[in-house]
């Protein structure tokens, strides 16, 4: 059974994809896992492959979702998008980069507020 910070993640990732979708992603994997980490979302737009980590926090929260983002996360996500490229054979064919989608949501309305921040390397 899923914590509730996990439920809670869940409902940004949510956000997020349709978000993507919106604005004319494809997504081709969410949840990626690998034993040292996780890619939330795996999308394409044209010939660029897109990986998205999604932080979440409650509206009330004085801390910025995106603040959540660790060194130590983003080296994990880098040898994450190295292996996924490396295995998919898509190295060669496609460009790359990392986004982080940044959800504030209030967990009683269900509305939410988002911002996308286009590669973070």
């Amino acid at each position: 059974m899923p914590s509730e910070k996990r439920k809670f993640g869940d409902i940004g990732e949510d956000i997020a994809n349709k978000y993507l979708k919106n604005i004319g992603y494809s997504i081709i994997e969410k949840n990626y896992q690998l034993k040292f980490g996780e890619i939330d979302i795996i999308a394409q737009k044209g010939n660029e492959m897109i990986f998205i980590e999604v932080k979440t926090s409650n509206i009330h929260s004085t801390i910025q979702p995106e603040e959540n983002l660790t060194k130590s996360k983003l080296h994990k996500l880098a040898k994450s998008i190295e292996i996924y490229l490396i295995s998919h054979t898509l190295s060669e064919r496609f460009t790359w980069r990392l986004d982080l989608i940044s959800v504030k949501l209030n967990e009683k309305t269900r509305k939410a507020s988002l911002e996308h921040f286009k590669n973070i390397f």
